[in-house]
């Protein structure tokens, strides 16, 4: 069987995002991986960012990403579409949903993802002012 092009991999951990699948994303990050969000803070290690991913996917429910276009060069691969999910106070989700423009860029390395780097608006982190 051939090999994943890079592009596959990233798509797959788009897919594993999506599925809300932490366990697959762990296994889909080399253990040195680095995530960075959308203000630029860096994360490293596979095993933080396991947590990061379950506190994240915990805070916005139903987080989706959605890939209009994709374009790789060599191991770096460039996704472009948008995010969305909900929001939880407390114990509780809102009814309302949230959605942004948005890119991210990976760095591929031996099918597996070395760098996740998001771009995109941060407005709609925090949630609306409950009534």
């Amino acid at each position: 069987c051939m090999a994943e092009s890079a592009e596959d991999v990233a798509l797959e951990f788009v897919q594993a995002i999506n599925a809300g699948d932490v366990n697959r994303l762990r296994t889909l990050m080399t253990e040195d991986h680095t995530f960075t969000d959308a203000l630029g803070n860096s994360m490293s290690g596979a095993e933080k960012m396991y947590s990061g991913w379950q506190h994240f996917l915990y805070a916005y429910p139903e987080y989706r990403i959605t890939v209009a276009r994709s374009f790789s060069r060599e191991d770096e691969v460039a996704l472009f579409g948008a995010a969305e999910g909900k929001w939880r106070a407390g114990e509780r989700v809102l009814p309302q949903t949230w959605r942004v423009a948005a890119a991210w860029l990976a760095k591929i390395q031996a099918g597996k993802v070395e760098r996740w780097s998001v771009f995109c608006d941060t407005g709609w982190a925090k949630p609306p002012a409950s009534s």
